[in-house]
């Protein structure tokens, strides 16, 4: 699966519910549920008593499902690997900054 830019745009303005999100990456609801109970997946206002999910949870969310089926991995394994996609992209975006503030200095 990929997501494509109309979706992402699609996903900037609306929000889709648990069992849409889902439909659209091929997890089954209680594992789902089981990754957004665990802070895996994130809805955009945690505090709603329907929590719906934007672009970011249907990026996780479809990472999780490759991860899943290629890997044959176990919510908990998908819980430690999502993490670690997580840490990854985050110095991935502390290196770029860093990069950005120290042109030709760090490679």
């Amino acid at each position: 699966m990929r997501v494509e830019i109309t979706e992402m745009i699609w996903f900037d303005e609306h929000a889709v519910t648990l069992q849409e999100l889902s439909e659209l990456c091929g997890l089954p609801l209680p594992l789902l549920d089981e990754l957004v109970g665990a802070g895996a997946i994130e809805p955009l206002q945690p505090a709603a008593s329907e929590p719906r999910f934007g672009a970011q949870a249907l990026t996780a969310a479809r990472a999780a499902s490759r991860l899943r089926q290629d890997f044959e991995l176990d919510s908990p394994a998908l819980l430690l690997a999502l993490g670690l996609l997580d840490r990854v992209h985050e110095l991935e975006r502390q290196v770029s900054a860093l990069r950005a503030r120290l042109p030709g200095t760090i490679r």
